[in-house]
C-alpha cells in the first residue's frame, strides 16, 4: 500500500491545464488490433498500482469465493469493488443476511488495481475456473449510460468500468495536467464523471474560446488495460488513472499527515 500513500501526496500537485493534449489515442478500446508492442509489464503494473480496489477476505487473508449454480455448471466468483463503501454494503446487506456466521469473520481488504491485474494474469496461465470480477460504482455506470444515450445510442447500457476523459472534439486529443514538478504532462482518466467535469470547467474558465470544442468521453477500463497491453503508440504512457474522491480520501487516511483535497487545482494559462 506504500505506493497508494505516495499517490495521496501526488494528487495535490495538479496545476495548470494544457491546451491540446496528445493526439493519436482517441479510440482506446479499439487499439487491441494493433501490433502488440505495448508497455512493459512493470510500467503497466506501476500505473495500476495507484488505484485501490476492495475485496472480502477471511481471517487468513484468503479471498471469499462465492459460488452459484446454473443449469449446467457451478460458477465461482471473487468480487473486487471500485468503491470501499460498495464492498462494505455487500458484506452488510447481503452476506450477513445469507450467512451471518460466515460474514462475522470477514473484512473488507484494500488491494490495488495492479494486484487485481496480476491475479487475473496468473489465473489465465493456470486456467483457473474462478472468475475475478471488478464491480463498478452504479452511480458512475448510470452516468456513462446517460452519456451514451445523449450521444445517439439510445437504449444502450454501459457495460464495464467507466472512465471519463476530458478531450477536444476537432483533433481528438486530450487535456493534460502536470502531476509532478517539471514540464512533463499527463492525460487523466477519471473514475468519476464529476471529477472530469470539474477539470473541464476549470479549463473553460481559463480558455473560454475553446469551450465549445471540448467534451467528456467515456471509455471502459478494460479497454484501456487492453490498450496498455497492445498499443504501439508511445503516447499511451501518458495515461494516468485518477481514483475516485472516495478512494483519494481512503488513500490519504493511510497517511494522516498529508494535506486534504484531491481535485485538480484551478487552471492556469495554457503553456507548452
Amino acid at each position: 500500500m506504500k505506493s497508494l500513500v505516495r499517490w495521496g501526496t501526488t494528487l495535490g500537485i495538479a496545476g495548470s491545464i494544457l491546451l491540446g493534449g496528445l493526439s493519436g489515442i482517441g479510440n482506446l478500446p479499439g487499439i487491441g488490433n494493433l501490433e502488440a508492442v505495448a508497455l512493459p509489464q512493470d510500467q503497466i503494473v506501476k500505473k495500476l498500482q495507484e488505484v485501490p480496489v476492495f475485496t472480502l477476505t477471511n481471517p487468513k487473508g484468503e479471498f471469499v469465493v462465492l459460488s452459484r449454480k446454473n443449469d449446467t455448471k457451478t460458477i465461482s466468483q471473487v468480487g473486487f469493488f471500485i468503491s470501499k463503501q460498495d464492498a462494505q454494503k455487500f458484506l452488510d446487506n447481503r452476506l450477513k443476511k445469507e450467512n451471518p456466521q460466515l460474514a462475522s469473520t470477514l473484512q473488507v481488504r484494500p488491494l490495488s488495481l495492479a494486484d487485481y491485474y496480476k491475479i487475473v494474469q496468473e489465473s489465465k496461465k493456470k486456467s483457473d475456473s474462478v472468475i475475478y470480477t471488478l464491480v463498478p460504482t452504479q452511480q458512475q455506470v448510470q452516468s456513462a449510460t446517460n452519456m451514451l444515450n445523449q450521444n445517439g445510442k439510445k437504449g444502450q447500457q454501459f457495460n464495464g468500468i467507466p472512465l471519463f476523459v476530458p478531450k477536444f472534439k476537432k483533433d481528438n486529443s486530450y487535456l493534460t495536467i502536470p502531476l509532478a514538478k517539471g514540464n512533463e504532462r499527463y492525460i487523466p482518466f477519471f473514475f468519476e464523471k464529476e471529477q472530469a467535469v470539474a477539470l473541464l470547467d476549470e479549463f473553460k474558465k481559463a480558455v473560454p474560446k475553446e469551450a465549445d470544442n471540448t467534451e467528456i468521453q467515456v471509455v471502459d477500463l478494460y479497454g484501456v488495460m487492453e490498450a496498455l497491453n497492445s498499443s504501439n503508440d508511445p503516447s499511451i504512457n501518458k495515461i494516468v488513472l485518477y481514483p475516485s474522491q472516495e478512494s483519494i480520501n481512503f488513500i490519504r487516511s493511510l497517511a494522516p499527515n498529508q494535506s486534504s483535497g484531491g481535485k485538480p487545482a484551478p487552471a492556469a494559462a495554457p503553456k507548452k
